[in-house]
Formats: C-alpha cells, sequence, structure tokens
C-alpha cells in the first residue's frame, strides 16, 4: 500500500468526520431551542427531515454528472454547507431552520458519506471491509469528541454559537481536503487499487470487472427493491439518535451524564465499525447482518425499559453495533449483490434509501414523544423493522443476481 492509498483513505475519513459531526451534533440541539423557541420536536425535527429529503433528490444528479464535473469541484460545496449552519445560527422561526436544512441538503450528503464511499471503492480491492469500518470508525471517534465537547459548549455559550462552531469544523474537514488531498481515482495518477488484480477474462475476452450488473438492468431486478426497503429500515436507527440525547435529559440525568452516554455509543461505534469490516471480509456477510440485527434489537429493548444510568453504559456498546453495522455493511453489500462494474450509478440510487429513512424517521420519533411523552414505543417498533430489514439483506444476498453460476475461465 503506498503512502498516496493511506492519504486517499484519509481524504475519505475526513469527509465521514464532517458529517458525523454536523449529524450527531444536532441531536444536542433539540431540547435547548425547542424549549427557548417554543416548537415541537416534530415539527423542530423537519428541519432535518428537508435537509436529507434535498440531499435524495440531489444524489441521483451526482451519480449521473460527477464523471463531467468531478470530485474536486463538488467537494468545494463544502463552504456552502458552512454558510447554511451560520443561517441557522441566526434564525428565529420555524420557516428559517426549513429554508437552512433545504441549503444544507443541496450539498452536505453528496460531498461527505457519497464521495467517502466512492474513494474507499475506487482506491481498494483487498481489504475493502476494513477500510469502510476505520472509515465509519472515523466518524464515530469525531461524534465520540463532539458528544464529549457539545453539551458544556452549548450551556456555556449557547445553541447559536454551537451551529457556529459546527460551520468552522465542516469547512476545515471538506475545503482544504477538495483543495490539497483528494484525487477521485487512482489510474489518473497512474496507481491502481490497492490489493487490485490482474483482469480476469470470460469466455468472449472481456474482464471479469464487466460481469457486474448494469444501473439499467439491476433496477429491473427484485433484490434491488428489497435491498432499497432494507436500506430504508435500516435508518430509522440514525433518526433516533437524533433524539438519544433528549431520551436520556427525560431520565433527570445530568448533561455529563448525558454526553457521557452519547459519547459511549460513538466510541462503541469506533470499535464496531473496525469489527464488523473486518470480520465481514473473513466470513459470510449472512453472519455479519445476523450478529448487527441482534445487537439492535437488544439494545432497543433495554433502551425502552430501564432508566439506571450503569445499565446503559453497558448498552451503549451493544447499541453501538446495532447502529454502526449498516453504515459499515451496507456499501459492501451493494457490491456484494451488483458488483462495481456499475457502482456510483447503482449507489446514487439504492443510497437514497438511508437519507429517505432519515428525514422520515427523525419527525416520526419526535411525534412518539409529542403525543405519548416516551419514546419507548418507538423503540418497540423498531425492534419489529430491525428484523424486517435484516431479512430484507439477506434476501438480497441470497438471491442477488452475482450469486447465479457465472461461466468464466482464467480463475
Amino acid at each position: 500500500m503506498t503512502l498516496r492509498h493511506y492519504l486517499s483513505f484519509f481524504s475519505a475519513a475526513f469527509l465521514i468526520m464532517a458529517m458525523y459531526i454536523a449529524g450527531n451534533a444536532v441531536g444536542f440541539f433539540v431540547e435547548l431551542i425547542t424549549t427557548e423557541l417554543g416548537f415541537t420536536r416534530s415539527a423542530f425535527s423537519l428541519y432535518i427531515s428537508l435537509s436529507t429529503l434535498t440531499g435524495v433528490f440531489v444524489l441521483p444528479l451526482i451519480g449521473q454528472f460527477l464523471p463531467k464535473f468531478g470530485a474536486k469541484r463538488l467537494l468545494i460545496g463544502g463552504l456552502w454547507v458552512s454558510l447554511g449552519f451560520v443561517w441557522l445560527a441566526f434564525a428565529t422561526h420555524l420557516w428559517q431552520f426549513y429554508l437552512g436544512g433545504i441549503f444544507l441538503g443541496l450539498f452536505m450528503m453528496p460531498i461527505t458519506m457519497f464521495l467517502a464511499i466512492l474513494l474507499i471503492n475506487n482506491w481498494f480491492s483487498a481489504k475493502k471491509g476494513l477500510m469502510m469500518g476505520l472509515l465509519n470508525a472515523s466518524g464515530g471517534l469525531a461524534g465520540a469528541i463532539v458528544a464529549m465537547i457539545m453539551p458544556a459548549f452549548l450551556d456555556n455559550f449557547g445553541w447559536r454559537m454551537g451551529y457556529f462552531l459546527i460551520a468552522g469544523l465542516f469547512a476545515l474537514l471538506t475545503v482544504p481536503n477538495g483543495l490539497f488531498l483528494l484525487v477521485e481515482n487512482p489510474g489518473t495518477i497512474g496507481l491502481t487499487a490497492y490489493g487490485a488484480e490482474p483482469s480476469v477474462q470470460t469466455e468472449s475476452n472481456e474482464p471479469f470487472h464487466d460481469l457486474s450488473i448494469p444501473y439499467e438492468d439491476a433496477k429491473k431486478m427484485k433484490p434491488f427493491y428489497i435491498l432499497f426497503a432494507g436500506i430504508f429500515l435500516s435508518a430509522f436507527g440514525g433518526g433516533m439518535m437524533q433524539h438519544l440525547p433528549a431520551h436520556f435529559s427525560g431520565m433527570s440525568f445530568t448533561s455529563g451524564q448525558v454526553g457521557t452516554l452519547f459519547s459511549l455509543v460513538m466510541a462503541g461505534m469506533i470499535i464496531a465499525n473496525i469489527s464488523v469490516g473486518a470480520i465481514n471480509d473473513k466470513i459470510d456477510s449472512t453472519i455479519t447482518i445476523t450478529v448487527v440485527v441482534a445487537c439492535m434489537v437488544i439494545a432497543l429493548f433495554f433502551l425502552a425499559t430501564t432508566r439506571s444510568f450503569l445499565a446503559l453504559t453497558i448498552v451503549m456498546f451493544i447499541l453501538a453495533f446495532g447502529l454502526g453495522g449498516p453504515a459499515v455493511l451496507t456499501p459492501l453489500v451493494v457490491s456484494e449483490v451488483f458488483g462495481i462494474g456499475d457502482y456510483p450509478r447503482i449507489w446514487s440510487i439504492l443510497g437514497m434509501a438511508p437519507s429517505i429513512g432519515m428525514s422520515i424517521s427523525g419527525p416520526l420519533w419526535g411525534a412518539v414523544y409529542d403525543v405519548t411523552g416516551s419514546y419507548a414505543i418507538g423503540m418497540f417498533t423498531m425492534m419489529g423493522l430491525t428484523i424486517i430489514y435484516g431479512i430484507c439483506y439477506l434476501f438480497a444476498l441470497k438471491r442477488g443476481p452475482l450469486k447465479q453460476p457465472l461461466n468464466v475461465s482464467g480463475i
């Protein structure tokens, strides 16, 4: 592995860190802003949904036009995302939060998660699971650090200064990255993906890589839509994360205890992401998916039923595997089911699913609290949805088009 491979990983990691900082810090703003400005939690959470929904509609366009414009130009959009957070720092009405959310959605998702996953797929062939795990672990590290400092920062400086802090960190991690570090494809500088092997030839002398399912064929197949549904449901856990600090605050924990619990789940995701990715390189993906689903179900049960701070510190590590697993496994499952030949176009559609799930689930979690005064019913419901999404992943893996026998020579 060359220095350039390491630098490309760090380029992707900085993008994920920017996304985790911006995404996870929002949870600490919910109670403060809704209390001060008199919003309901479901109404306020809608601005986050508008942001992710806007990103959903932008993402397919990015998949189509990225080859023409290049990733470097796209990444300069990090400056516009920072300006969006500055706008939110001055917001006083719901419509201002909604407008800011739409503006953030135009740039944030395409220049963070989408580009980061694309970089890992382009630069790594061997140990892709480990690198995807390390990628998400870097986001977990950033999220854990933010979770430790954000409660105290908001207590001392207020939520408006909190948005300024996010704006500065996002710009720092994206703009210099796009200018000086990011290289989209190793071939443009005379390198190859780490672990790439010489092309295997089919009987018609086509590279084996070309046996990947084209996007036009993939979108006609049942596993494509089953997997989309599974990815959609898996994102409901991310919607819960937006409300997790508020859930703990409702248990009368101090801001320090809330920050500790949130830090534990983020720190646990560092371990979980690396472990899940590395293990998935060694064993069948169906086993990894099953374990991740089991961890999520167990964690949700105890989140809904226990108020013990000590017990919750343990539950946070189990939750970390349930939440972190899909982030690592989903891109890997997509490439396993459909191959990497047309991956950017396929992922630009399937990658919409978690965004839609996040945008819908955030207000739903808020509505559950507004109606019942608790998040418990949502957690019990999420247990069933978790099992369903696991079944969808397993179906796609078992019945995917590339699981059919291929007539290939030279293997």
